[in-house]
């Protein structure tokens, strides 16, 4: 299937001539990455043009932003999806996400990057077990989990050397992106167990020696 180049106007939300995304692509808790990753990838769109239509405000689409910069509604609206599904995806308190961008491989193979994958309580794949990588295994480097023109330039690959996070070496396919039942509640058991958690160490924080 070929598909449309878009002609964006950057002055206005959405591509001038629409854009391509549909909402069975979307996994219950995909984390915003995810979202925009698959974004990205269908509309073909170059990570720092997907970064300027994130924010209302002025922003330097190689800095970035972090999660209180999103514009919720405004992605919801681009996306075509509900704010509900944008905000899950998001992990709105810093001090529960890992800094780096961690993934599994069997779930990238799926075309699918979580919410969970970032918290700092999951070492491994809530629905497979399988440690979360962070280092890229071809140049050794980390990718900063930040909205980025170089993170989302690079769809389901690492953001430095560009090569596809997946085993067999190349990026998902629309065909492939989705999660099995199982997979699909594995997730959204751990994210409604993350937010228990983080909520019982906001009411009991620890205490200080």
């Amino acid at each position: 299937m070929t598909l449309p180049l878009l002609v964006l106007d950057e002055r206005v939300l959405s591509p001038q001539f629409g854009y391509v995304f549909q909402r069975r692509w979307l996994q219950p808790y995909e984390s915003i990455v995810g979202m925009l990753w698959k974004f990205a990838r269908m509309n073909l769109l170059p990570g720092h043009a997907a970064i300027q239509h994130l924010s209302t405000d002025g922003i330097d689409p190689y800095e970035g932003l972090d999660a209180s910069d999103i514009d919720v509604v405004r992605i919801a609206k681009l996306l075509g999806v509900t704010q509900r599904s944008v905000r899950s995806g998001i992990v709105w308190d810093q001090g529960d996400c890992s800094p780096l961008l961690r993934h599994c491989p069997r779930c990238i193979f799926m075309g699918y990057h979580g919410r969970a994958h970032q918290l700092l309580h999951h070492d491994r794949c809530p629905a497979h077990g399988l440690p979360l990588i962070v280092e890229c295994p071809r140049c050794a480097n980390a990718s900063a989990y930040r909205l980025s023109a170089q993170l989302l330039d690079a769809p389901f690959r690492c953001s430095h050397c560009r090569r596809a996070f997946a085993s067999h070496g190349a990026a998902p396919s629309p065909a492939r992106w989705g999660l099995p039942l199982p997979e699909r509640i594995a997730f959204t058991r751990a994210n409604v167990d993350g937010r228990l958690t983080s909520m019982l160490r906001k009411r009991d924080p620890p205490k200080k020696n």
